[in-house]
Formats: C-alpha cells, structure tokens, sequence
C-alpha cells in the first residue's frame, strides 16, 4: 500500500472518528450536507477504483442481493444516496473546502471537521487511482474496508442529519431510508474486509452466507469445520454470546474426542494416551471459562449468524457422531484418524475465541453483571478489565491446544491469515461499535435486544412474585 494513500486515509479516518461526536447545528446543517454529498461521490469513486466495478444508474435492489454482492450494492448505496443541495448551481469544491483544518486536533465545529473528511478523502482517491494496477488482492480488500467504514460513518450521519434538521415525509423519508440502507451494506463490506480468505477478482461477489458454513456430514468433515469456526471468528463480528457459545460447544466436542481415543486405546499406546490427556486438560480449561463467565457476560450488540451457524454444526452434528464413535472400539479404531486431525483444529479455533473475547469489549457491546450493592441496574456496560479472567482462562486453554496439535501432527500449528488493520481504522470501529450501541435498548441478550435494563428492585420483586 503506497505511502500516501496510506497517510490520507489514516487521516480520513480520524477525522471521521471525530464527525460522529460532533453534529452540527441549524447555521451547519447545510454546509455539512453539501460536504457529505461530496463524500458520498468520493467513496464511490473509491470503490469503483478499488474493484473495477463500472458506474451506472443506481437501481432497487433485491433483498437477496444484500447477501450476494454486498460490495455492488455499497456503490449503488453511494450512488443512490439523495443530494442534500439540490439547487442547480452548487458551489464549486474550492469555495466548499475552503475551510480546511491543518489537523484534526485543531478542527474547530462540524464544517471543518467534514472538510478535513472531505479534503483527506479526495486526496486518498487520487492516490488508489495512481496504484490501483500494482494492488495486490489483501490490500484491495484492506482498502475497501477503510472505504466501507467511512461509508459507514457518512451514512449514520447523514441519518441525524436528516432526523433533526429535514421535515419528515415525502423526499426526505426516502432519503432516511437510503441513508439506512447504505449503512447496512456499508457494515457488511467491513466484515467481508476482515475475512482474508474472502475471493478476490472482477466481479468482487463473495461466496453466498450458507456456503461459508461445513456441513459435517461425517466426522472426516470435523476438522475442517472447526478451521471454519476459527476463520468466521477472525472476521470480527462475533459477539461475547457467540463467544461464549463456540466455547462450549468446543469443550463438548473435546470431550467426545476424548472419549473415542480411549475407546480405540486398546493397545495402551503411549501418543493417543497422551493425546487424549491433552484434550482432556483443553476441554476442562474451556469449560472452566465458560462457567466463570456465561452468567456474568452478556451482548449489548447482534453477533454473527455464520459463526453461530458453523457452531451448532460443529455441536448437533459433529458431537452426536464422536458420542456413537466411543461406543465401540472397532468405531473408534475407524475414526481415529479423524479425530486426530481433529486435535490438530482445536488450536487455530482457540486462539480464536481468545482474540474474539479480547476485543469484544472495544469492537461490540457487551454487558457485565453489576453485584455492587449500591447499584440502581442489574447489568452496566463493560470495560476492558471485565473479559481479563474469560481472556486469560482462554489464553491458558490455547497453550494447551496447541501441545494436543503438536502431539497430534508433530508440527507447530502455522498462524491464520491476517489482514492488515491500521491503528486508526480500529480506533473508528471502535467509535461506530459505541455508536452502534447508543441506538439499540441498553440490554443484555437473552432475547434479541428487547429486554432493557431493570431496577434492582424490581427485578427482585419479580423473582419474588
């Protein structure tokens, strides 16, 4: 990634960091609709740069193809987003960006924000045009994601702006739902972003969400469900619950795998005795962390469907075939190369769950159980320090899987695939995480976000009743 385009959009970034705390007011909201407008023309320039996909007349899309072509419909989303100056005549983007901070520290109100926004994203377009034939895939899709995320940011702005300063109805309402509308696929282009096994090509149409799931159909199939599981939880998007339930999900499987290397254990052999201690220490280590902090950690924020999905795979089909597999010891014997591979999984899938746990916290919302008795709600938002003991229990239980993965292969575990993530680019997820979680019930999941949070007293009161 050229140097340039790399400073310009770690600028973009930061500026966009600051566009979410700092809305305008009535003198503002125009200038800084007219900023947006340019924004929006920009990144779908940007896109179109990064992928190749031509620019054409915005059309209604399917509700399917959100999940087939996320990244076309960003550049219809951009495109179709309804101008805020609709007068003839604008003015030129000379007089527009007239106001430029020299820094982000020193903009002062949201027109010189947005202008700094504005200023550093054109600059960044020109430079992804200079480059974009010497880009290699990773940093074509590490481009998009910065693209998306400001997207993002334009996108919920755009929305408030449209809320507070516009009469609802009419132009203005189908404006709010373009608005929305490009959010959503904004978000879903970030995640794509993170994924780097994602394909990579012309037409830039990721695999459809149910094929990113293995079936395991057999247990041949278990390991390389459970390398899916570790893969989906790099992408980012799963929450504390998804978290916590992949990790239980894993201790249960290890346990099956426990019990068919003890079936097929015959002959006393020294490797699968071993084998089978290792996975048993893992499955205790997972398990010990899932109930330290299942009834204490909840998410403020929806998880991931796929990681879920890949999850219960790994749990209603993988854990029911190891249970009749340690049944006999002719089963056992016949599956145990499939289980042994599938020792050598648990590693990259561990590791995983530790690093989804740790950002958590920074990337999605999560609840902690608030026990001070002083405390007006049952649950308060957490901090870092609240997932330290989930984070550390599942660090010791990645040490331990990866001894079983070495026993099992005599190989080190090779680390996934990572995609670059500059510091900046973290730092605004992190403020549309926090922004995502302003606009939803300040409630913990036990239902998908409709409880909100509750007195003490009378949440005692209904246990009482």
């Amino acid at each position: 990634m050229g140097l340039i385009y790399a400073g310009r959009m770690e600028l973009a970034t930061r500026y966009a960091a600051l566009a979410l705390v700092t809305p305008p007011d009535t003198t503002t909201a125009m200038p800084v609709g007219r900023l947006q407008d340019d924004l929006a023309v920009l990144l779908a320039e940007m896109v179109e740069t990064v992928t190749g996909l031509s620019m054409g007349t915005a059309v209604q899309p399917e509700i399917a193809d959100l999940v087939r072509h996320p990244v076309r419909l960003l550049r219809h989303g951009l495109v179709a987003l309804p101008p805020i100056d609709r007068s003839p005549d604008p003015q030129p983007p000379s007089s527009r960006w007239a106001d430029l901070p020299t820094s982000p520290t020193r903009a002062h109100g949201a027109v010189q924000v947005w202008t700094g926004l504005v200023v550093a994203a054109a600059t960044s377009a020109q430079a992804v045009r200079a480059q974009a034939h010497h880009m290699s895939g990773a940093q074509r899709w590490t481009a998009l994601g910065e693209v998306a995320a400001l997207a993002e940011v334009l996108a919920v702005t755009r929305s408030d702006l449209l809320t507070q300063f516009m009469p609802a109805g009419g132009r203005d309402a189908r404006a709010r739902q373009a608005a929305a509308a490009l959010a959503v696929e904004a978000r879903e282009v970030v995640r794509l972003a993170g994924d780097p096994e994602e394909p990579s090509g012309p037409t830039w149409s990721p695999i459809y969400p149910s094929r990113r799931i293995v079936p395991v159909s057999s247990l041949a199939a278990l390991p390389r469900a459970v390398e899916n599981a570790g893969r989906l939880l790099a992408r980012g998007d799963a929450s504390i619950t998804d978290v916590l339930s992949l990790t239980r999900v894993l201790a249960q499987a290890d346990r099956g795998a426990v019990a068919v290397l003890r079936a097929a254990d015959g002959t006393e052999d020294a490797a699968t005795a071993r084998l089978a201690a290792l996975l048993g220490a893992h499955a205790d280590e997972l398990a010990v962390s899932v109930t330290q902090s299942r009834a204490n950690l909840a998410s403020l924020t929806p998880g991931s469907a796929a990681v879920l999905a890949q999850g219960r795979e790994i749990g209603a089909s993988g854990l029911p075939r190891l249970q009749a597999a340690s049944r006999s010891p002719d089963d056992a014997l016949a599956v145990l190369p499939d289980v042994t591979a599938y020792a050598a999984a648990t590693a990259t899938m561990t590791a995983a769950l530790r690093d989804a746990a740790a950002r958590a916290v920074a990337e999605h919302g999560v609840a902690v159980r608030d026990r001070s008795e002083d405390s007006p709600l049952l649950w308060r938002p957490a901090v870092s320090f609240d997932v330290v003991p989930l984070v550390r229990a599942l660090d010791g239980a990645v040490v331990t899987a990866r001894r079983a993965a070495i026993e099992a292969t005599t190989e080190v575990p090779a680390p996934g695939a990572e995609r670059v993530l500059r510091v900046s680019t973290a730092q605004l997820r992190h403020a549309l995480a926090r922004r995502q979680i302003e606009l939803r019930p300040d409630a913990p999941t036990t239902a998908p976000l409709t409880a909100h949070f509750e007195p003490v007293s009378q949440a005692r009161a209904a246990r009482g009743a």
